[in-house]
């Protein structure tokens, strides 16, 4: 009886699914019409705008009221987004520019009245700004205070679109205050979205990243890792600093780890003393240092980094001999040089490093 009852639970949770799908098409293909209607008129609108502007004319005083009466309500806006899309695609990219100039003023007005909305109004218009105002650095620093009250709300789009939009006015200091409204543990944003952020930046990133790096303790260690990577990827000078993290016992181990991935990135002899011990630790709970270190050591050379390799072949654990053998791979080893492995009793370390040249053999022939 139990059984049976599921099967009917589980065949109407089925069925409610099919009548919710239904109805929220229906719903669309009703609603798709009126978005139609509100785009063709809002466009003709604009586009008497432009013609004005590409005849060294400026907004008509009515137009910016009737935009901000209209742009009120979401559905406008998301006409009025549809609108400008096409404008920003095709050649008329610099008098868009120009217009979106002169409705500043409508911009700001709306973007204090989004502020007080649900959160997913709020993080629409933030997305709109991140899309048109902001992406051309316009210097409306009032819009920018506005945006560090939308990353405050405990919504993760809210604050994504709102951080999206402040990169791309690129103030150093909007993005400093941001990242510290950020980091209270309301909302959880992964790592890798601060990152590609930060990477979006439009302004200095040398002085971003001077910024940051100064005040780095201050931030959480979640915030940390974000900042470590954005370093990695946008520049190779600061190898000394990254030292430091890498070899600092106190700090995380996701941070260290960010560090050895540098110098993975980039060349920097003092490290390789520090990636050679910790590829040779035979501590199991060390293995992820060991695995990345190990990827690291592609990027140097000697004999030494490749008995370390090859050592680490011998690892109980699969993904420090995975990394070894590409590694190895990286440095274009062949059978002879790794005979000792290939003709050894360790059967694992022996398949992982013929089953990389060997495929890499396949790749050769491939092309």
């Amino acid at each position: 009886m139990g059984i049976e009852k599921m099967i009917y639970i589980y065949g109407a949770i089925c069925f409610s699914m099919i009548v919710f799908n239904v109805v929220y098409n229906v719903l669309l293909k009703r609603r798709e019409p009126r978005l139609t209607r509100r785009c063709e008129e809002i466009e003709k609108k604009v586009e008497s705008q432009l013609k004005a502007i590409r005849a060294g004319g400026t907004v008509a005083p009515e137009h910016l009221i009737d935009l901000q009466r209209r742009l009120r309500r979401i559905n406008n806006l998301i006409a009025f987004d549809r609108v400008l899309k096409p404008i920003f695609e095709g050649n008329y990219e610099e008098i868009g520019k120009g217009y979106l100039r002169q409705i500043q003023p409508v911009i700001l007005s709306l973007a204090v009245r989004y502020q007080k909305r649900d959160n997913m109004q709020a993080a629409y218009f933030s997305y709109f700004l991140s899309r048109y105002t902001a992406k051309r650095q316009m210097p409306m620093d009032s819009v920018q205070d506005i945006l560090l009250e939308y990353v405050k709300k405990d919504n993760l789009y809210c604050r994504v679109n709102a951080l999206q939009a402040l990169y791309a006015f690129g103030n150093i200091e909007h993005i400093v205050t941001a990242l510290r409204i950020q980091d209270d543990g309301k909302v959880f944003l992964h790592e890798k979205i601060l990152t590609e952020g930060l990477l979006s930046f439009t302004g200095n990133h040398d002085e971003l990243i001077r910024r940051l790096w100064k005040n780095l303790d201050t931030f959480s260690e979640h915030t940390q890792l974000a900042i470590l990577n954005y370093i990695r990827f946008q520049t190779g000078v600061y190898a000394k600093e990254m030292f430091a993290v890498m070899q600092d016992e106190t700090r995380g181990k996701e941070l260290r780890l960010s560090a050895i991935r540098y110098f993975g990135r980039y060349f920097y002899e003092p490290a390789l003393e520090p990636l050679l011990a910790f590829v040779l630790e035979k501590d199991p709970s060390y293995w992820e240092y060991a695995t990345v270190s190990a990827s690291a050591l592609a990027r140097y050379s000697g004999e030494r980094v490749i008995d370390a390799l090859k050592e680490a072949l011998h690892s109980s654990n699969w993904y420090v001999r995975y990394s070894a053998a590409l590694s190895l791979d990286a440095h274009q080893v062949n059978y002879t040089d790794l005979i000792d492995v290939v003709a050894g009793n360790d059967r694992y370390a022996r398949e992982m490093i013929t089953y990389r040249l060997e495929t890499r053999e396949l790749q050769k022939a491939s092309v």
